[in-house]
């Protein structure tokens, strides 16, 4: 898998995750969901912000690379 679809499809997957949260959210709201959401969503999600920024990061060095070799 090249670096880019792999972006692409974290990216897919964690607008995926925040549109079922939402979904969920809308239907289970006391402090269960909001421990839920503090201990899982919310690290979930800037881990894969994290990710998603540093393999973008990581394609574009592969990119440069593959230019100066050429």
């Amino acid at each position: 898998m090249s670096l880019g679809v792999g972006v692409s499809t974290l990216t897919d997957a964690r607008k995926a995750l925040a549109a079922r949260w939402d979904d969920v959210r809308r239907t289970w709201d006391d402090a269960a969901a909001a421990r839920f959401e503090a201990e899982f969503i919310t690290p979930m999600d800037h881990d894969l912000r994290q990710a998603i920024e540093a393999m973008g990061h990581a394609q574009q060095i592969a990119q440069r690379a593959r230019q100066e070799c050429s």
